[in-house]
């Protein structure tokens, strides 16, 4: 009875994930940082990063505040493991916004993993 259910609330949150970003003119690049290694002759990080472009998912832009001469602003992005690979988020992943024409890159402040048995949404919240 439980893995019905999880797979019922896995097809669900897959069926709105896509029909609210499809209906919006909004879409994202998430790419996936893995496999840090550390240069100690050069000092740098390297990651191997995997790109998942063109990404329609809703985006709930939740606040837009100004701070002396700087905007900050946050969005809740909802996403289904299948769209980044079936991964589960890191605060090191990155995600590009695109809309009204312009990109933003947005970093990942909080993950929010909605599970049974098996993962079946994310919610991002992101800080651009």
């Amino acid at each position: 009875m439980a893995g019905a259910l999880d797979t019922a609330l896995k097809n669900a949150a897959k069926a709105v994930v896509a029909d609210l970003g499809s209906s919006l003119d909004t879409t994202i690049t998430y790419t996936r940082k893995a496999s840090p290694t550390y240069n100690t002759s050069t000092g740098a990080l390297s990651t191997t990063d995997t790109a998942y472009s063109n990404i329609k998912v809703p985006i709930e832009f939740i606040l837009s505040d100004e701070e002396g001469q700087q905007e900050r602003r946050e969005a809740k992005v909802y996403i289904t493991p299948d769209l980044i690979g079936s991964n589960q988020p890191t605060l090191q992943d990155e995600v590009i916004l695109s809309y009204a024409g312009a990109n933003e890159t947005a970093q990942i402040t909080e993950i929010k993993t909605l599970k049974g048995g098996q993962t079946y949404l994310f919610v991002l919240l992101v800080r651009f």
